[in-house]
């Protein structure tokens, strides 16, 4: 299995498109069946880290993400490919919802610091940079970013003009409109 450290990178989903995702398009019993298939493509080791499911930090599990590709000039959003992460790995890439929790204070500081720092330390191992947010709340919290940076993200979109591109189909917040 080749790892893919490079999905730590993974940008942030547009909040205009947040609960717009195939598991919710397709349902619960697809889902099931495809985060399976994902676990078991690479004998249930993490994609980003390679960590087997029962050596991972904090959760002895996988969790399935969906790979987006977004497109800051059109605002096309497309899923390229759902791998089994960590769940370091997994939480790394949806730091949003990690400080949105920290703020709420349902999750504690240490452990926000410990899923950081478990990604900037895969990604300053890779040569890799971040999301630019997620460097924003890693030196927030004080967390060790092991020297790694941000990339920078140019658009003149508003985050209503992103959307969802699922088998041929738009998706956008209250909407669905098909091609």
């Amino acid at each position: 299995m080749k790892l893919e450290p490079e999905i730590l990178c993974h940008h942030r989903i547009p909040e205009s498109l947040h609960y717009i995702n195939p598991r919710t398009i397709e349902g619960r019993q697809w889902w099931d069946k495809t985060r399976l298939e994902v676990y078991a493509s690479t004998d249930y080791h993490c994609l980003a880290c390679g960590v087997h499911k029962k050596k991972a930090k904090i959760k002895k599990w996988l969790e399935a993400h969906e790979f987006w590709n977004i497109n800051y000039e059109t605002g096309e959003c497309t899923i390229t490919k759902i791998v089994p992460l960590c769940h370091c790995c997994h939480n790394f890439i949806h730091t949003g919802r990690l400080e949105a929790l920290l703020q709420k204070q349902t999750i504690s500081r240490t452990y926000v610091k410990t899923v950081l720092e478990h990604g900037f330390e895969i990604l300053a191992k890779n040569n890799l940079q971040c999301f630019p947010l997620t460097l924003k709340l890693a030196e927030s919290i004080k967390a060790n970013t092991f020297g790694v940076t941000s990339f920078e993200i140019k658009t003149e979109l508003n985050k209503k003009d992103f959307y969802l591109n699922w088998q041929g189909k738009i998706y956008k917040k209250e909407e669905e409109v098909l091609i």
